[in-house]
């Protein structure tokens, strides 16, 4: 049997994430591994050995070593092949890192573990935004992270009607709504107040922005086979669509619709260091170091 090629990606703007990956090419060819090079990357590395993300799935590629941090993973695995993509081993370069599983004093080893078989999948779902036309939907990229509908102006809030499953919910005025998967309620979501969500659960989050006292409208957790239509309503403004904070669609006019559904693809992480409330802990909320043994509360 033909053996299937690893491949990998990294930050281009940064030269230690750059020598790190030259140092995994090298490792991964010593150990006798095929190799592919993101096609932006190769020429800084080894320029023969490359390929599109977008033709990358795991039918073609064992998996795929992302070098960098959160960004580099959101933009990676918007570029990779949306039909059965290849796993994801991350490499933290940078500052948190909550998607990655390893870093750079790590890697060597994860790669032994992970080539030798020994480790599991986390599977994460993703959303779709489709902007609604007359003509029918026009489907945006997917988002592993969040769909994020703000307005155009930062001193403008917008007002929006928001329907689920086709009901009526809420009409809000806010500086804008994030629907979020559970691996993005640890991201934006979670700085705008939402809840943390285990990959593991299938469901969506709804969190509105600075919404106007009074509107109502709060986050809310909902299963990840609903449709939520968000209808911008307020005249002369207009709004931008984010997804995972990659790509911006700008000047959505007044009275458009925004449908999100769970997305037909998904992507799969490389885990093999505890449980994912040992990350969660680590990394993002934190813990009292030492709590004193007579730390009673006074009487």
């Amino acid at each position: 049997m033909e053996k299937k090629p690893i491949a990998l990606a990294c930050r281009l703007d940064s030269e230690r994430a750059i020598k790190l990956t030259r140092r995994i090419f090298e490792f991964l060819v010593q150990k006798g591994e095929i190799v592919y090079l993101e096609t932006r990357i190769a020429p800084k590395i080894f320029p023969h050995n490359r390929m599109d993300l977008g033709e990358m799935t795991a039918e073609n590629i064992k998996f795929i070593v992302i070098v960098g941090g959160d960004g580099s993973i959101l933009r990676v695995a918007n570029g990779l092949s949306q039909q059965n993509p290849p796993p994801i081993l991350g490499v933290n370069v940078g500052s948190i890192g909550f998607l990655d599983e390893s870093n750079g004093r790590m890697i060597f080893r994860d790669l032994s573990r992970v080539i030798n078989g020994e480790y599991t999948l986390e599977v994460c779902s993703k959303l779709t935004a489709y902007i609604v036309k007359t003509s029918g939907e026009i489907k945006l990229s997917n988002a592993l992270n969040e769909v994020l509908i703000i307005s155009s102006k930062s001193s403008k809030v917008l007002q929006i009607s928001i329907r689920i499953d086709g009901i009526f919910l809420n009409r809000s005025y806010l500086d804008g709504i994030i629907i979020s998967t559970p691996t993005g309620s640890t991201a934006y979501n979670l700085s705008a107040g939402g809840a943390i969500i285990n990959p593991n659960m299938e469901s969506m989050q709804i969190t509105p922005l600075n919404s106007f006292a009074g509107s109502g409208l709060k986050p809310m957790i909902v299963p990840i086979d609903s449709e939520i239509e968000v209808q911008l309503l307020r005249p002369r403004l207009d709004a931008k669509i984010v997804i995972d904070g990659q790509q911006i669609i700008k000047r959505i006019a007044p009275n458009t619709r925004v449908r999100i559904r769970n997305a037909k693809s998904q992507n799969k992480f490389i885990r093999f260091r505890g449980s994912y409330y040992t990350r969660l802990r680590k990394k993002i909320i934190g813990t009292v170091r030492r709590v004193p043994i007579d730390d009673s509360p006074e009487e």
